[in-house]
């Protein structure tokens, strides 16, 4: 983890003295980090413009997710009160102009974090609900889900490892001078562990369609982009009597280039419910609104910064920060 944080502060200080020409606008490719959520192989908002021919991207991401939940209902109950990180490193290659291959490694990191007084004093000062916060001790960690008497999910030691593997293959099948559509598929690998909550430890598989249109505002460029997919997911060892056969997800945004070097950007992110259950945090449709923009560091290197929020509370977790680093070679 710490050899992370270097790379990343190594590339942002040698980036930040260089020119950047015109940054591209792309999608944050955000997705529902619940700890019952992140363990299955939902697609997330990829770029529908593919790298040229022989182009590669280096990605390392950065995903800091602050979860805080509590539910009763009938004979089922959760608690959902802890931290996960979750490091990224990712891969893109351009194998025609048309078609590029990727593969992203989470390594999934849960424990009791250090920012649950920071957002029940956000939440106060700007009037907000904390939810189920008041009812629950600072800073703690305890993933917990019972049903019928039966402990199902229980995760309350800080712990960490390899999360599933993601095999991605994408084609882009029109693309106009402002205007870009591909297809996408996705294979989740089962190399997490579903005792750590690391992955769920089943093969999934997604399918997902991308669209971009690029605008203009005078003299500054913007683009609104949208798609959606549908996932099979697989038969595991996580809460697998309750797992539902299929999820279908979507997401619609739309970014703005106010200066070479700067794009601002705001996108909702949902999904159907991921199991049969009465608990709105297992079984209702997910609603996510990141806000934030992508800085350029220099001609091959960007930089997004994004803060999530629940829209649909309770069914993700309460925020989320999300930084990714992109180097193009």
């Amino acid at each position: 983890m710490k050899t992370l944080f270097a790379a990343l502060l190594l590339i942002l200080v040698a980036g930040i003295a260089n020119p950047c020409s015109a940054l591209d606008l792309v999608p944050f490719p955000v997705r529902n980090l619940s700890p019952t959520a992140l363990v299955h192989g939902l697609p997330v908002a990829e770029s529908a413009k593919l790298l040229d021919t022989g182009n590669k991207a280096l990605i390392t991401q950065f995903d800091l997710a602050n979860n805080c939940a509590l539910n009763i209902k009938n004979n089922e109950a959760t608690l959902l009160d802890g931290t996960t990180y979750i490091a990224t490193l990712g891969l893109r290659y351009g194998i025609r102009d048309d078609l590029q291959v990727g593969i992203d490694l989470p390594w999934v990191w849960h424990a009791e974090g250090f920012l649950d007084g920071f957002i029940s004093d956000f939440h106060d000062f700007f009037s907000l609900s904390n939810g189920d916060r008041d009812k629950l001790e600072d800073d703690q960690l305890d993933y917990l889900y019972y049903k019928d008497g039966e402990e199902r999910l229980r995760l309350q030691d800080e712990t960490d490892g390899l999360g599933d593997l993601r095999l991605q293959l994408a084609w882009q099948f029109k693309e106009t001078e402002k205007s870009s559509f591909a297809l996408q598929s996705q294979l989740k690998v089962p190399s997490g562990d579903a005792d750590k909550l690391t992955g769920s430890e089943a093969w999934d598989i997604a399918l997902s369609l991308s669209a971009q249109r690029d605008l203009l505002y005078g003299d500054d460029q913007g683009a609104i982009w949208g798609g959606f997919g549908f996932t099979w997911l697989g038969s595991g060892e996580f809460i697998e009597e309750e797992v539902e056969d299929y999820a279908v997800s979507g997401w619609l945004g739309t970014g703005w280039r106010p200066i070479n070097w700067l794009v601002l950007k705001l996108q909702l992110d949902g999904h159907t419910a991921l199991y049969d259950s009465e608990l709105t945090e297992l079984g209702d449709p997910t609603a996510i609104l990141t806000m934030g923009g992508t800085l350029g560091l220099n001609d091959k290197t960007t930089l997004d910064i994004g803060i999530g929020e629940d829209l649909a509370v309770y069914t993700s977790p309460d925020v989320t920060f999300h930084l990714r680093l992109t180097h193009r070679f």
